[in-house]
Parts: structure tokens; C-alpha cells; sequence
């Protein structure tokens, strides 16, 4: 597919750029510092925004951000300028920022002033398009406490009434309005009124409790020391005001007038749909990849990739756009491109957007070669480069971890954050299998589970020490650890599922982790467990093993297991797992298998490392006497006793031969694995979300994990929604809202103390609509886990900088925020005792979309199509209930059925 751009649709028309001019206020700014700059264009004029004025815009001007930090780290409006050595590494970053009445002049003038910059400093930054209300989470990374957005068109107004729209969970968007009008008004929102004498705070009724807290906290930051009233207003319970009060709002907001939208926000492109594959949200990284070619005109030459790689950004002379569906567009240049192509970048992404006929807002970034921020890189599933970033300033994972200290483990975050060991698993476990609607403990010592049943581990987690700090260090002294095994039927998961779930929610008050983990995803601490010798073995073996409740079993007496062979993965106690395949179609020169025939055999490949052989043989162990046979070195009697199992020809060169000299029938992880494409076979009731896993990489990775990400998640209808948080500390972390710590192998589920019940209740459909629509290729048997407030594993806690476990224990809830506001804020005669704050019946009329009395009276099919003709009460505001029916609806909802008919035949409502 070809496109073809017309010089004039982009913003800069290529190949025309002069010698750049610099400004004389880009020339202060410092080439290798760590910084943070903000300037303010305003018709021809470039001026330096004061400190003070950092997060404060006019929506008719556009600005400019210059971000500079090292690598990994995030800077902020609170960065001090600090000059390093030439040899130190820095990420830079420059943002144009539109306001929403920005014009045209101001346009054009800011892509000038930002190729002058951009020159100036060398052309090694990354520039963000961004427009006002779809700013990039990097954008508003750069400003904690949210930003503020004041109407050019009052700067010279001698108004004394403004109106502000506040929104947004982790950064709350204060938006002035040129009108006041109801118009604005939505049930998302908190407006903000303010008068000379009076602050009126307007609560929206489908507002978080996060943004209430904030929109409270503003009030109080813009009153400063001025004495004036606040008063807060209940969504739908306006008449609740003073007579006075009352007067005052209807002065400027006519109550006879009031119309209020319920929530109608549209799902931007940081939202997860979970009924989606994840392709329409931007979560998927299937998006399309063009080169770019100057031949006269710019054409974009799509390139015919499946999924995308790092390797599809070839030309380092060449410049290509990717575009993810619209929700972004971003231009990758080559680090051999010339100026004046990495100057129109931005331009061309331009006009592919107004060819594409995209929004105006679409993002549009414009990345170089060797520069690529973290955003970049995580499109691509395979960006080797990603995993090697030390993005949180910890050292990469270590293979080589020599002997396990619990108790270095439980002093040291980082370390457990780093390896993922909780401790050093010698501690208590109890084992559960549940296989169908059967379920039964198990010896403790049993180490080997089959691919067709779950399993539920109980574990106390051992810290052998006495010091408090340590302890509390650790965070947690139990783990229930579910295991799902691929050919698990749904049955069987449900079970394991609720018993699991049961057994955590039993340990409310006390310090507990629940990890959940499919076959192929184990943890190293859940192998740290098994000291490495896991087992897992094909389920049809399971069925003959179990069939007369004989759970009591070992591998050197039972007759079932007298022939099957185990491929071992990994080198170390907290990364090994021994797995049942056949038939095998090649044998890599790599690896160690362990082969239980009328004798015990441990085959090592040449090139299989010291480690990985004495796990080996462990495993070994575990089933008898056996011998050890080295490639090249094998013995006669060991081809005649492995003769079904291995054959010499499928080893090549020391390289994985693609050849199979055995055929295929078999179901289970063997036959998932190692090219095979019999994924299905067997029983048929391999769970769906697993049918297309495999044990790739299933190693412990010698490169580190990717970036760690942080986000804000919450229920908008069945949707999740997300707002990730960039440079994020423990700070961020709020007891009324639930977080995801996605740490590449395992995704952390943070349950706030005060979170929504609905939250609280449902953390794994939470963590299962993340992992199945995440970026970067995830499958969606990732592990999950899930944490409460107070009650963090050290594993969690060292992704942090610094942690404090006191931190968040003096929480002010937004009820608390609003009682200790005292007497200047009213509560408008909802008592907390009434039934807003307890009745569920009230919690219900609250959630209904609200129309004017006039709307609800009209006959049927001129009714808005959300609104049941038989309920049409329940969608009048509070204040029009009591007018209407002389009574709240709690009151009215306790009423005989068809003395609520009557009335509502009285009042024109049936």
C-alpha cells in the first residue's frame, strides 16, 4: 500500500529548511544538563514561563517543554538545572502544547520555535505533538498535582465570577470556561464557582473519590489565605442550599434552568476493553509501519509485516512512520538521516494524519535512532533494548545468585524485587490438588503436578530473624499461590479459583499475597519452593495415578511412571522446573534431559552449562539411582534403553533440528512445545486461554525485565481504564484506588485500603482485562498477583525508590477532607446518616442518568431510549423527587406498589 503526501498538507514543506536562526532565550539553556524549561508562545513573542507559573496555561497560546534527565529517571517541574560530564547519558524530550483556542499564527509559530530548539541542541530529542485534554502520560508526568487551563478570552475581563471543570484521577485538568453556563456541567465533573465572597464546589455524582479529594485540595491551594466560604454542592441536591447560598448560585446559574449530562465521556486511547481483542484500543502492537520516500512528493511505502519488530527499522538513512490505529503517530528516524529529513518529520506526520482524516489531537512523536523513549520501545515485543534499560535504577537479574539468604532477601527490597524471592522458600507449605470438583491435600513433600489439574499452595514465609525492621521489611507472612495447568478444564480452574481466593480472602487482617500462575509463567519464588525439581508431567497420567485416590505415590515404586522423559529448564533452585514431553522433535545441544526407563538417565548436551547439568541431576535423583550421559560420550546400553524416546539424528551440529523421526499424536506440554503443531489433541479441555502457549524462553532470563509501568485502573462500565504513571514513587499509591504494577513477568494487582468494594471484590477480572489487552505482545496466562495496602511483599516494595511503611497511614478520605473543612463547608443538610451516604436504594437512584421533569412527562416514544416508561422516577434529580412527590425516594421506595403507581399517575410518570 502506497500514500502519497502533498507538500502542502505538512506543516514544514520538506527539503526547504534554511540555516536555523536559534532564539536568544533557547541559547541559555544549558546542552548537557539535567533540566526542565517551559516557554510560552503568544502571537510572535517566546518567553520564559516563571517558575512559579510551572503547570498554569492559557488555552489560546502554545507552549513549550524542554525535559532533560538521565537515562531511566524522569524530570519534573521541580528539576534543578544540573550541568553533567560530557560522557553522562541524557534522555531529552521537547513538547509543543496546543491550547484548545490556539491560533493558526501560534501554530505555525511554535513548529518554527521547536526546529530551532531542536537544532540548537543537536537533534537528539524526542519531540511529542501535544494537544490540550490529550496530553501524553509522559506530559503529565511533568506536573504531579495536575495542570491548570485559564481562558485566554478573560485575561483582560474584569469578571469577578469564573467557572472551572476539574477532572482526571492521577492528574486533575482544571479548565477555566469563557461561559458559565449549565452546558458544561456533566455528572463526571467537579465545578468550581467562584465568587468574590464564596467558593460554590459542585460534586458531581459519577466523580471518583480520588478527583473529589483533589478538586478539595485545589480550592484550598487558589484560596490560599483568603477567608471566603466554601461550599459544597451534591449533584441533583442543589435546593439543599442555604436560602442565601442559594440566592448567591442563582445569581450567575438559574436552578430553574439546570441540565446535567451524565457520564458521556468518550474511552480514549488509555483504556482497556475488555470485550475487545484489544486491536480498536491501541493495546495491541499489530499497528502499521510505513517507510518514507522522498520522490517529489512524500510517499509512505507500507511495509508487509505480521508483528512487528525492532528488525523492520532497517534504513538507519531512512525515516518511517508507525501508526497505531490512530492513537498515536510516530515517526522513527534513522540515525544517518539528514537534518533537514529529521526537521520535517513532524510535518509528514502531520499530514498523514489529515489524510488518514484522524483527530486533530492524535498524538504525533517523532523518536531517533538510539534515542527511543520507553513508550517506543514498548510497541515492539521484541525490542532487545528494552530489557537491557535500567529504567529503575536497579541491577539487572542475575542468574548466578550463588547460595539464598532468607534473611538477606528480607533486609534488602531491592534484592527481592530484582529476584522475585519472597524468601528463601524453605518455609511451611501445604499443597491442594483440585482436578473437576474434587479437592485434595497432599503430602507436602510432593513435588510433581500434571498439566490437567490446579493447584493450590498455602506457604509461610520463613524470615530468620528477630529484628522488627526486618520483618517488616518482608510485608508479608503468607502466600496462597494458585496453579493452573494447560490442560486444565474450566471446571477445574473455577474451582481452584474460588477455593484460592476463599483462602486469601480468609487472611483479611492479616499480612497475605495471592499469586495467581498458569504452566509456563512460574515465578521464581514458586520454583524456589520446589527447590527446582517442580515436576510437571502430561495429564494422562494423572487420571491412571489418581484414579484409586492414591495420592501417596512415589516415582520409584509406582508402575505408571516407569517410562516417561523430562526436559529441565533452567540452572538455578529459583528458575529450574523439570517438564514430561514426547514426542520430541529436536534436541538442542543446549539443554539437559532426564529419561526414567528400567534405569535413570541424565543426558547433558555439549554445550549445556555446570549449572543446568546439576540441576539435572537433582531431578535425577529424585527418581533413583541414575547415570549421567555426556553428548559424544553416551554408551551403547544408553541408545538401547532411550531407543523411544531420543534419537541421535535429531541432534545436528549442536543446533535444534526441525525433524521429527516420531509421530505426532500426543496432547499436553510436549506437544505444545519445540515446533510441533499439534497444540490441540488430548481431551480437548485445554483451557482456551492457553492453547496457543508454548515454553519459550520459559528459562530464567539472563536479560533483566522490561521497564517497569504503573497504572491507575478503575471500572467504567465493563471497561477497564487506565492512566499510566510515569517516574512514579510510592506517593502515587492512593488508599481510594486500585493500581497495576505491571512488572513484565508478573502483573501486581495494589489494592488500596479504601478502594470501591467493587475493586476490592473483583482484583483478578481486573488483572485478567489488563494482562489480556497490554501492549507488547503479552500472552494472557501471564501471573498476577495481588497485594492490599499495608500489606506489600518486599518483591513489590523494591520497584520503589524509597518505601515507608508508615507513609499513607494519616489518609484523609474526601468525607474526611469535607468534615474538617468545618463551617465553611456546608454539607447541605445530608447528615452521614442519611440515605446518600447508606441507603443502597439511594445508592441506586443516585446512578440513574437525571433529566429535567419536563423531558420525563412526555409520552412514551418521545422518551430518550435509556429511560423504562414504568421507572421514569428514578431519573429525576433529588431535589425534583421531593418537589414532585413531597418525599426522598428512600422514603417513597418503602411505599405499598400501587400506592407508587397512584402516584406516579398523579405526577404524569407511568
Amino acid at each position: 500500500m502506497e500514500i502519497t503526501l502533498s507538500p502542502k498538507e505538512t506543516e514544514v514543506r520538506p527539503n526547504t529548511i534554511p540555516d536555523l536562526k536559534v532564539d536568544a532565550t533557547f541559547r541559555k539553556v544549558p546542552k548537557h544538563a539535567l533540566t526542565f524549561e517551559l516557554w510560552k508562545i503568544d502571537e510572535d513573542r517566546l518567553e520564559a514561563v516563571a517558575r512559579a507559573q510551572y503547570g498554569t496555561f492559557y488555552d489560546n497560546c502554545a507552549y513549550i517543554i524542554y525535559a532533560s534527565s538521565l537515562v531511566g529517571h524522569y524530570a519534573n517541574h521541580e528539576t534543578i538545572t544540573r550541568e553533567q560530564k560530557p560522557n553522562v547519558p541524557l534522555e531529552r524530550y521537547i513538547h509543543y502544547w496546543l491550547g484548545s483556542n490556539v491560533s493558526e499564527q501560534n501554530r505555525s509559530n511554535v513548529v518554527h520555535k521547536i526546529q530551532e530548539l531542536d537544532s540548537y541542541l543537536g537533534n537528539v530529542a524526542s519531540i511529542y505533538r501535544e494537544t490540550q485534554n490529550h496530553e501524553s502520560a509522559r506530559f503529565l508526568s511533568y506536573f504531579k498535582k495536575g495542570y491548570d487551563v485559564l481562558s485566554g478570552a478573560l485575561i483582560n475581563s474584569v469578571q469577578k465570577v469564573r467557572l472551572f471543570q476539574l477532572y482526571g484521577r492521577k492528574w486533575l485538568r482544571a479548565i477555566e470556561l469563557a461561559e458559565i453556563e449549565w452546558s458544561h456541567f456533566n455528572s463526571d465533573y467537579i465545578m468550581v464557582l467562584q465568587m468574590e465572597a464564596i467558593t460554590f464546589v459542585w460534586i458531581g455524582r459519577s466523580s471518583a473519590s480520588i478527583e473529589r479529594r483533589s478538586a478539595l485540595a485545589w480550592v484550598q491551594r487558589q484560596r490560599g489565605k483568603d477567608s471566603g466560604t466554601i461550599c459544597i454542592v451534591d449533584d441533583g441536591y442543589e435546593q439543599s442550599m442555604s436560602a442565601e447560598h442559594k440566592q448567591a448560585w442563582n445569581m450567575v446559574l438559574p436552578l430553574q434552568q439546570r441540565r446535567v449530562f451524565q457520564s458521556n465521556q468518550q474511552l480514549d486511547s488509555n483504556s482497556y476493553d475488555s470485550k475487545t481483542n484489544g486491536d480498536i484500543n491501541g493495546s495491541s502492537n499489530k499497528f502499521r509501519i510505513y517507510k518514507c520516500n522522498q520522490r517529489g512528493r512524500l510517499h509512505l511505502d507500507q511495509l508487509d509485516v505480521g508483528m512487528p519488530s525492532k528488525d523492520d527499522l532497517s534504513d538507519a538513512h531512512g525515516v518511517y512512520l508507525l501508526d497505531n490505529y490512530g492513537q498515536s503517530i510516530w515517526l522513527w528516524v534513522g540515525a544517518q538521516t539528514t537534518q533537514a529529513d529529521a526537521l520535517t518529520a513532524m510535518g509528514n506526520g502531520r499530514a498523514f494524519v489529515k489524510k488518514k482524516k484522524y483527530a486533530n489531537s492524535t498524538l504525533v512523536v517523532r523518536v531517533l535512532e538510539g534515542q527511543e523513549p520507553v513508550e517506543f520501545k514498548r510497541l515492539f515485543g521484541n525490542w532487545l533494548t528494552v530489557w537491557q534499560d535500567n529504567t529503575r535504577g536497579h541491577k539487572p537479574v542475575s542468574t548466578k545468585f550463588g547460595k539464598l539468604d532468607a534473611v538477606l532477601l528480607c533486609e534488602r527490597p531491592k534484592m527481592a524485587a530484582d529476584t522475585q524471592l519472597v524468601d528463601d522458600g524453605r518455609g511451611e507449605r501445604v499443597l491442594y490438588r483440585i482436578f473437576g470438583d474434587q479437592l485434595v491435600e497432599l503430602p507436602a513433600t510432593k513435588v510433581t503436578v500434571f498439566t490437567n489439574a490446579s493447584y493450590v499452595v498455602k506457604y509461610t514465609v520463613q524470615c530468620a530473624t528477630v529484628v522488627p525492621a526486618d520483618l517488616a521489611s518482608v510485608g508479608v507472612k503468607s502466600i496462597i499461590y494458585q496453579w493452573n495447568g494447560s490442560e486444565a478444564s474450566a471446571e477445574t480452574i473455577a474451582k481452584a479459583d474460588s477455593f484460592a481466593m476463599t483462602s486469601f480472602e480468609s487472611m483479611q487482617g492479616a499480612e497475605a499475597m495471592f499469586v495467581q500462575l498458569y504452566e509456563f509463567d512460574e515465578t521464581p519464588h514458586f520454583l524456589q519452593l520446589f527447590e527446582g525439581k517442580l515436576i510437571i508431567m502430561r495429564g494422562q497420567r494423572s487420571e491412571l495415578l489418581h484414579s484409586n485416590n492414591n495420592h501417596n505415590w512415589d516415582f520409584k515404586t509406582n508402575i505408571m511412571l516407569e517410562t516417561f522423559l523430562l526436559k529441565i529448564y533452567g540452572d538455578a533452585s529459583y528458575n529450574s522446573k523439570a517438564v514430561e514431553e514426547h514426542p520430541l522433535s529436536a534436541i538442542s545441544s543446549k539443554d539437559c534431559y532426564v529419561i526414567k526407563t528400567s534405569h535413570v538417565w541424565v543426558w547433558c548436551g555439549q554445550s549445556s552449562t555446570g549449572d543446568a547439568r546439576e540441576m539435572a541431576k537433582s531431578v535425577g535423583a529424585l527418581l533413583g539411582e541414575s547415570s549421567l550421559m555426556l553428548e559424544g560420550k553416551e554408551s551403547k546400553e544408553f541408545w538401547q534403553s532411550v531407543s523411544m524416546y531420543f534419537n541421535q539424528t535429531l541432534v545436528i551440529n549442536g543446533q535444534s533440528c526441525g525433524s521429527s523421526t516420531t509421530s505426532s499424536s500426543s496432547s499436553g506440554a510436549g506437544s505444545m512445545c519445540n515446533g510441533s503443531n499439534n497444540s490441540g489433541g488430548g481431551n480437548g479441555n485445554i483451557s482456551p486461554t492457553l492453547s496457543n502457549n508454548c515454553y519459550l524462553n520459559t528459562t530464567m532470563p539472563t536479560k533483566p525485565r522490561p521497564p517497569v509501568q504503573l497504572f491507575l485502573v478503575w471500572w467504567q462500565q465493563t471497561q477497564l481504564r487506565c492512566e499510566e504513571i510515569l517516574g512514579f514513587d510510592q506517593k502515587d499509591l492512593c488508599a481510594d484506588s486500585t493500581y497495576i504494577l505491571d512488572t513484565g513477568t508478573l502483573a501486581y494487582v495494589w489494592l488500596g485500603s479504601k478502594a470501591l468494594r467493587q475493586e476490592r471484590d473483583k482484583y483478578t477480572a481486573i488483572a485478567q482485562s489488563y494482562v489480556q489487552n497490554a501492549p507488547f505482545g503479552r500472552r494472557s496466562a501471564t501471573a498476577l498477583a495481588v497485594v492490599r495496602q499495608y500489606a506489600e511483599p518486599n518483591v513489590f516494595k523494591g520497584f520503589f525508590e524509597t518505601w515507608h511503611d508508615e507513609l499513607g497511614k494519616n489518609f484523609l478520605s474526601y468525607e474526611q477532607m469535607r468534615q474538617e473543612l468545618g463551617s465553611v463547608a456546608p454539607s447541605n443538610g445530608l447528615s452521614e446518616g442519611s440515605a446518600l451516604h447508606l441507603n443502597n436504594n439511594q445508592k441506586d437512584f443516585d446512578g440513574h442518568k437525571k433529566y429535567p421533569l419536563s423531558v420525563l412527562v412526555q409520552e412514551m416514544d418521545m422518551l430518550p431510549p435509556e429511560i423504562n416508561p414504568l421507572r421514569r422516577e428514578v431519573h429525576l434529580t433529588h431535589d425534583d423527587f421531593v418537589g414532585v412527590f413531597k418525599m426522598s425516594f428512600y422514603e417513597f421506595d418503602e411505599l405499598p406498589k400501587w400506592k407508587k403507581q397512584e402516584l406516579k399517575k398523579l405526577y404524569k410518570l407511568f
